[in-house]
């Protein structure tokens, strides 16, 4: 009967054992990874202590911003909570794992492994037309321990175009309320768009300034109107092509950009004449910069640049090309074209305008450079088509960098210095200030009616710098 109770007892473990076995070869066989700490010291680490959104225009949302989430510890750990601080009513939401939400439970990290989170704000229209701060955070409970990674985004109200978005005859905008185009806008023959100071206008990929009419950009020194991009986070903030540029067709009249800086397009300025018919922009105190394409693009048009900059052009700062009339004063076209390989010469000057190989448009050219500076990366910045009846060009008073065209530059008063660095402060990083000993530095003839330069300082009376800057002393 003892023997019995014994066998039957023994029995009775074996299951028991074989599981306690199975438990210690698992706990055993499970890689350390895999295994989860209830240490309340096991904190997250994040590779940013802040989410920042550098605009965000009210109705539109923003793109989805990315945070990795960290697990340096051995062992895994199991993020019970995972919320926006302001749940349902903040603008801000997280997506992890394919879950979305203001709010989160039970996401596992391995030990070691690492955690995407991605995060999307959307604001809603705000009374004021300023720019204004939203804030909330990310809150991260691990084992018993509360951790947060802030949100930040700068909200902006605007005024929204959409799809050929006609203005009206006398247009205007104006105040601190951005103006967003996401087609194109177009202002028709005969009728006038004025943009007053201070004024913000965000292009949508592909979108266009179309003006049939006539453009009047009034901004001042302290108050520039700029035309940009509508993505402003980090690595689209100088990258080229991001809109189509401003567009003038052969009905536009005498349109003036002043203190303006258009940048990140495919063209920052295209003329197109027809026929007989050429349109006509001056630029005054103008920033051009980071296109894809060209600066400014004239096919038979009428360009006047006053005290201005182009720069950073895949293709050409400066075309004029099918004919058309051109005046650059005082301006520094310095094209380091550091995003490109480029093969063109930044200024150009042609009557022929070809496209495949076949001419679209010849037309004689006229051509005037005075205290200017034509610079550039390449040996050849310069290249002037031949001239038949009617054309005509004058350079002088002049730096420009060219081996083609060094003679004729150089020949009887023109003033000119050929192929001497005019001695930026920093060229490459777009300032394009003169350092004191600059060989540009006095080295202009006056001008009459243009007593400033691009930042409104005055120019010497009698011997001013060449370029847009005036050497600050």
């Amino acid at each position: 009967m003892f023997n019995h109770l014994i066998r039957r007892s023994r029995n009775a473990l074996l299951p028991s054992l074989a599981l306690l076995c199975v438990l210690v070869w698992w706990s055993a066989c499970t890689p350390q990874e895999e295994e989860f700490t209830p240490d309340a010291g096991a904190l997250l680490r994040f590779e940013a202590d802040s989410v920042v959104f550098d605009t965000v225009f009210t109705e539109v949302g923003s793109i989805t911003k990315r945070l990795k989430v960290y697990n340096p510890h051995k062992k895994a750990v199991r993020i019970s909570e995972i919320k926006v601080g302001g749940l349902g009513n903040s603008p801000f939401q997280v997506l992890v794992n394919g879950r979305q939400g203001p709010q989160l439970h039970g996401v596992e990290l391995l030990g070691g492994d690492s955690l995407l989170v991605l995060v999307k704000a959307a604001i809603n229209p705000h009374a004021d037309d300023t720019p204004f701060l939203v804030n909330d955070s990310i809150l991260f409970l691990t084992n018993g321990n509360e951790q947060k990674v802030k949100l930040v985004a700068y909200g902006q109200n605007a005024a929204y175009f959409r799809r050929n978005y006609q203005t009206a005859c006398a247009e205007t905008w104006a105040g601190k309320k951005a103006f967003v185009i996401y087609d194109s806008v177009t202002v028709p023959a005969g009728c006038t768009l004025t943009i007053e100071k201070g004024v913000q206008v965000y292009l949508q990929n592909k979108a266009k300034l179309k003006v049939l009419g006539t453009l009047n950009v009034m901004g001042t020194h302290e108050e520039r109107v700029r035309f940009q991009q509508i993505r402003q986070e980090e690595p689209y903030r100088n990258a080229p092509g991001q809109w189509q540029g401003i567009e003038f067709r052969a009905s536009s009249p005498g349109s003036v950009l002043r203190y303006v800086e258009i940048k990140n397009a495919v063209t920052g300025l295209k003329l197109v004449a027809q026929g007989a018919s050429s349109p006509e922009v001056t630029v005054e105190h103008g920033f051009l910069k980071n296109m894809l394409q060209a600066g400014v693009l004239s096919v038979g048009g009428k360009v006047q640049l006053v005290n201005s900059v182009v720069t950073n052009c895949g293709e050409y700062a400066l075309a004029g090309l099918g004919g058309g009339t051109y005046k650059i004063l005082y301006s520094t076209i310095a094209n380091y074209s550091s995003d490109f390989i480029r093969n063109s010469a930044s200024v150009v000057f042609q009557e022929r305008y070809v496209v495949e190989g076949k001419v679209q448009r010849e037309a004689p050219y006229q051509a005037e450079v005075v205290n200017s500076i034509l610079w550039g990366r390449l040996d050849e910045e310069l290249q002037l088509g031949g001239m038949g009846a009617g054309s005509g060009r004058s350079i002088r008073y002049s730096f420009v960098k060219t081996l083609l065209h060094k003679g004729e530059l150089e020949a009887g008063a023109l003033r000119n210095q050929v192929n001497v660095d005019p001695r930026f402060v920093d060229g490459e990083k777009f300032n394009f200030q003169l350092i004191k000993l600059s060989p540009a530095n006095k080295a202009g003839t006056p001008l009459p009616g243009l007593l400033l330069d691009y930042e409104n300082k005055p120019r010497d009376p009698a011997t001013p710098d060449v370029g847009a800057f005036e050497v600050d002393f």
